[in-house]
């Protein structure tokens, strides 16, 4: 290993002394209640050569994820030497990046050998680095791994290596769902959930069931409307009852720290979703945000929420033309925040009331989680992709698009019979969703908690 790297490398690589459980992400994780594996190691492919991409939010669980990757390496009798971790904000550029690399590929032996390059995407050109390395042959006998927190560059870089990839393939760590929040909070109860494997028809029996369990269940619901599933809120709700003031300064550190890594200001990506926040769940336009900003350009309001999406702060939905299954961009756009405790986090910090906020956080949450279901289930290149909105007289507040077709969700946030009228419009297969109303047909209502705990 070249002297000069040696000091960094062996300070991020504490097992090459034998010595993995003094690693920080493993303690840190370990010493925290309570915890929960980010991500099923078995789906991580670790035979080479594979090129996985690891995407997702700032303090989601990526560099846990890759740290238990090592661990379960070394309980398998994988020499430590043979496996290499990289925190590439440390890294000054492409140039470095491939020395590096060069440096632990001469000294890591001849057999298999496993590279971990944690936010490669700090460094620009990285994408052109690794495709010389694949492209020369010198990955052949690697698994390597690279993770980021900026989707579309992680993507767009990845679009370099179309059939080089070998085993490899795209994950994606987010926060917790509300199901998998039941799992660490309440696992006997979770344990007893049906899971949906498809939006519609939703299994209206297996709801009905659940109705006994409604109570808690919406216990539940509220108290993850508060802390959402990022790692460092949850633990520090349920020990206080609050999300406490350390774990909100990480997570706004991360969201001010990457507007500015972007070449954008912090200032007016406030402002920004100061209207956001302001206006949800109601459709806006470019325009109508720019005119009650300092900056009134349209085309730099549409770049913040582009970014915004990109570090899976924003889940922008678009109208949708129901008789064509096609976007109209044009129109104006649904923009929900994703995790709920990023709509507690913005309040504060945009220093902005969010009206009718539950109602705002109800309807959110159910397009955030059926985003996640069918990017999950179509292996989708974003958030966005498989979900919109459509309205036209009246609203349908989640469209989802299937290989089976269009399937409509309305959010109301309420008991009430008349708020669910039967309607036939232009988007079939329409459900309903409440506080706690259940009806099984001629409109299907369903609670909210019970949908996402199934979901």
């Amino acid at each position: 290993m070249d002297d000069k790297y040696l000091p960094l490398l062996s300070k991020q690589n504490c097992w090459w002394e034998g010595r993995i459980e003094d690693d920080v992400h493993l303690t840190a994780w370990r010493a925290q209640a309570p915890h929960w594996m980010p991500f099923n190691l078995k789906e991580l492919p670790l035979e080479a050569f594979s090129l996985n991409i690891i995407t997702g939010p700032r303090q989601a669980g990526k560099t846990t994820l890759i740290k238990f990757a090592v661990e379960k390496l070394l309980k398998d009798g994988v020499q430590p030497k043979s496996i290499f971790y990289l925190r590439c904000d440390e890294v000054s550029d492409a140039s470095q990046l491939r020395e590096i690399i060069e440096a632990f590929l001469a000294h890591g032996g001849s057999g298999e050998v496993f590279i971990f390059l944690d936010e490669i995407t700090e460094v620009a050109g990285w994408e052109k680095t690794l495709k010389g390395f694949v492209d020369d042959g010198d990955f052949r006998k690697a698994v390597v791994t690279a993770s980021g927190s900026n989707a579309f560059q992680l993507r767009r870089g990845s679009e370099l290596f179309p059939g080089r990839r070998g085993s490899g393939r795209d994950i994606l760590v987010l926060p917790l769902s509300f199901r998998q929040y039941l799992e660490v909070v309440d696992a006997e109860r979770a344990a007893l959930i049906p899971r949906l494997a498809e939006l519609h028809p939703i299994l209206i029996a297996e709801a009905r069931k659940l109705l006994a369990q409604l109570p808690r269940l919406q216990k539940h619901l509220l108290d993850y409307f508060q802390c959402g599933g990022f790692p460092l809120a949850i633990p520090s709700h349920l020990k206080h009852g609050y999300v406490s003031e350390d774990a909100k300064e990480a997570y706004k550190s991360w969201v001010v720290g990457d507007i500015l890594k972007n070449g954008k200001s912090d200032a007016i990506g406030r402002e920004i979703l100061k209207v956001i926040l302001s206006k949800a769940p109601t459709p806006v336009s470019w325009e109508g945000i720019a005119q009650e900003t300092s900056i009134k350009s349209p085309p730099t309001v549409a770049s913040y929420v582009e970014l915004l999406e990109r570090l899976f702060v924003i889940l922008p939905l678009y109208a949708i033309n129901p008789d064509t299954g096609s976007r109209e961009f044009a129109k104006n756009k649904k923009l929900h925040l994703t995790d709920p405790f990023l709509w507690n986090l913005c309040e504060e910090w945009c220093l902005q009331k969010i009206e009718r906020k539950t109602d705002v956080l109800a309807e959110a949450c159910l397009a955030y989680h059926i985003a996640r279901h069918l990017t999950a289930k179509y292996r989708a290149r974003r958030l966005s992709e498989r979900v919109a909105y459509w309205r036209n007289g009246h609203e349908v507040d989640v469209v989802a698009q299937s290989k089976d077709g269009l399937a409509g969700f309305e959010m109301k946030w309420s008991d009430k019979k008349t708020a669910f009228p039967y309607k036939v419009g232009p988007v079939k297969n329409v459900t309903y969703i409440s506080r706690s109303y259940f009806n099984e047909k001629n409109p299907t209502v369903v609670p909210l908690a019970i949908f996402l705990a199934m979901l």
